[in-house]
């Protein structure tokens, strides 16, 4: 069987005060209000007015286009500038300048390891988290992308669909989707990776999408080396062979097939990414430049 690039593309209570000097922006959340009365975190992010986060699964997406932004006595309307419908992502912008705006930096490159110390963020509050690892499955259901798994010392209070996942560096490293059933403080979170895709990809296109890249491989080999470049793609463009094994896409190692996948998926549309390749006896540095998925249509 042949698989082909890309994936068409989801303890006892321990609050910790986040520790901020007096000259230092706060809150670190706002509170989106949807037009039926159902509230998740909003995180602001690097765009000025840009607010990330995830809409809770009874909202209706079909049709949506505005939402309240709250903090503190200060209210304002923000529109939908792009709502991804399968991981229910949602970027939304406001003109309204509120006062002292901590912005985040949202980290794609962090490296994550389980057992790692992070924390689940509400307001000028957080609670320990630890990573436990990733799971390509859940409920049953096999996942296209992986999600963090959390532990989180306090789920009552920091488990809120969209709540935001942070490292040392107060970083943003993921979005809380909501807790696993089976345990008391498990929680799944989508890869602060998603979340820059979504945001490189609203900013140049204003939407976003699965990638294409035009590379085949054995799905019975676990190797990431090349069965076949599509003609007239990125990777064809890029000058990637048949026999090539990828290594690394920009600086992140690349150890199986499952691993590329990931990582290829999560590469925004039209943002030059770095290959390193083993050809033969040598690695090979390329460039390649991901398109949308629906533009490789006419060249399956």
């Amino acid at each position: 069987m042949i698989f082909r690039l890309p994936i068409i593309a989801a303890l006892g209570s321990l609050a910790l005060a986040v520790s901020l000097s007096a000259g230092d922006p706060c809150p670190s959340t706002f509170t989106v209000v949807w037009p039926d009365g159902k509230k998740s975190p909003g995180v602001p992010v690097e765009q000025p007015g840009w607010y990330i986060t995830v809409v809770p699964d009874l909202v209706e997406l079909e049709g949506l286009g505005k939402a309240t932004l709250e903090n503190d006595n200060q209210k304002t309307e923000a529109k939908i500038l792009f709502a991804d419908v399968s991981q229910r992502l949602c970027l939304l912008e406001t003109d309204a300048e509120f006062a002292q705006v901590r912005v985040f930096t949202v980290s794609d490159s962090v490296e994550l390891k389980a057992g790692q110390k992070l924390e689940c963020l509400s307001n000028r509050s957080a609670c320990l988290t630890a990573l436990a690892g990733k799971d390509w499955s859940l409920r049953g259901e096999q996942l296209p992308m992986p999600l963090l798994r959390v532990r989180v010392s306090d789920p009552e209070h920091f488990c809120a669909t969209g709540t935001p996942l942070i490292c040392g560096e107060g970083a943003l490293v993921g979005l809380l989707i909501g807790q696993e059933p089976d345990t008391a403080s498990d929680a799944f979170a989508i890869p602060a990776s998603r979340i820059h895709k979504l945001i490189e990809e609203v900013k140049r296109f204003k939407k976003s999408g699965p990638v294409w890249v035009g590379l085949i491989f054995d799905n019975h080999c676990s190797t990431p080396e090349v069965l076949d470049v599509k003609p007239e793609s990125p990777a064809e463009t890029a000058g990637v062979l048949s026999g090539d094994v990828i290594l690394s896409v920009n600086g992140s190692e690349i150890e199986s097939l499952h691993d590329l996948v990931e990582t290829i998926s999560d590469l925004p549309a039209g943002e030059e990414a770095q290959l390193k390749v083993l050809r033969g006896f040598s690695e090979t540095e390329l460039k390649i430049t991901p398109c949308f998925a629906e533009n490789s249509a006419t060249r399956q």
